[in-house]
């Protein structure tokens, strides 16, 4: 199912709709289009926490490799930082390919007493 955003929940909406909408009382109005508003507000607010958390995240890796740049020789912090992010990248592709495989492989293996 698709998640409405809000210029679509207005947009879907022909001209016989809107007036039909607009001679009803307000409160039936508001009944009518509630549902596919709260929806569309939810789905805006999940895009705006996601894109809060990848900013926070960025912003904490940018503020860690300056002080360790500023505290520590530049060529061994480099070198650590490309380490760590090398092992990141590593980490996650292996994460990634573990949770597809163990998707397929049905009930875990029990280990040896």
């Amino acid at each position: 199912m698709e998640r409405p955003t809000l210029p679509d929940a207005v947009s879907t909406l022909t001209g016989g709709t809107l007036a039909a909408i607009g001679a009803l009382s307000p409160w039936i109005a508001v009944l009518a289009l509630l549902p596919r508003l709260l929806i569309a507000l939810a789905h805006l607010m999940t895009n705006g926490c996601a894109a809060w958390t990848t900013l926070r995240s960025d912003s904490t890796w940018t503020r860690h490799e300056d002080r360790l740049l500023a505290l520590v020789d530049p060529q061994v912090a480099l070198q650590h930082l490309e380490r760590v992010r090398r092992d990141s990248v590593q980490s996650t592709v292996q994460g990634r390919a573990a949770t597809a495989d163990s998707g397929n492989a049905g009930p875990p293996q029990e280990s040896p007493p």
